[in-house]
């Protein structure tokens, strides 16, 4: 089953080449990997650059700073990649098997299916990881997706993409995001099925300090859960803003 990977790459690629070889040596092989990121830091652009040299198949998609949004970023790589299933993920998630894109993609044979979506953790194991499990429970509720691992149908992107209205109805989405549980709701009001999947999942890491970094996941948690009932108030079926590619650079 072919497959887009879009890579999105905002001001933290330190982990980047490690993303980048795990998605080569999926059991699964991408079709193509797009590499989005924010041109700001010369040095992380050439950086990236320098990763993809060893690579075939991929292509480095770069923005002006001011341009940035979450849900223009994830546009961008929808926009520049060519197959019909196209999987989200960033520079700093790294996928917990080399079957991760095999998994994710085995729930498409359902033509009702839009996306299908994991959990991220801050550590792969010991106590971080046991600690997000507890998590799983209650968001085994919540079938929404995440930009940090998704793979999603272009033809549903088509339909509605990323809304980057969300920024003027809901200024704190700039910073936060939350169009991946506008994008969900308004599928689910369209009558299409949302999947959340244990085993489709990645280590999500922002710092090197596991108690930082679940510290961190908890307080985004409680902000998250704000910022998801304002986007649950909004009327569906929804429209969303065309998207224009004339902010790449």
């Amino acid at each position: 089953m072919p497959v887009s990977v879009v890579v999105r790459c905002i001001s933290r690629v330190k982990l980047f080449c490690g993303v980048l070889d795990r998605l080569i040596h999926q059991t699964v092989a991408p079709s193509e990997i797009l590499i989005v990121m924010d041109s700001y830091s010369g040095a992380e652009v050439e950086y990236v650059s320098r990763c993809l040299e060893e690579y075939s198949n991929t292509k480095l998609i770069t923005f002006e700073h001011e341009n940035f949004s979450h849900p223009f970023s994830v546009n961008l790589g929808m926009h520049f990649s060519e197959e019909e299933l196209v999987c989200i993920t960033n520079g700093h998630s790294l996928p917990t098997s080399l079957k991760w894109l095999e998994r994710g993609l085995m729930h498409f044979t359902d033509e009702g299916v839009a996306a299908v979506s994991g959990f991220f953790f801050p550590s792969d194991r010991g106590f971080g990881h046991a600690l997000f499990h507890l998590a799983e429970v209650r968001m085994h509720r919540i079938s929404w997706i995440s930009t940090m691992n998704c793979i999603i149908r272009r033809s549903r992107w088509e339909e509605y993409p990323f809304n980057e209205d969300l920024l003027r109805t809901i200024p704190e989405t700039k910073k936060y995001g939350g169009e991946d549980y506008d994008w969900t709701l308004e599928m689910v009001s369209r009558g299409y099925k949302i999947v959340l999947d244990p085993d489709f999942s990645v280590v999500h890491v922002h710092k090197k300090d596991i108690i930082n970094e679940i510290f961190r996941n908890t307080r985004s948690y409680f902000t998250y859960k704000r910022l998801q009932e304002k986007i649950k108030r909004l009327k569906r079926p929804s429209k969303a803003s065309k998207f224009t590619s004339k902010r790449v650079e």
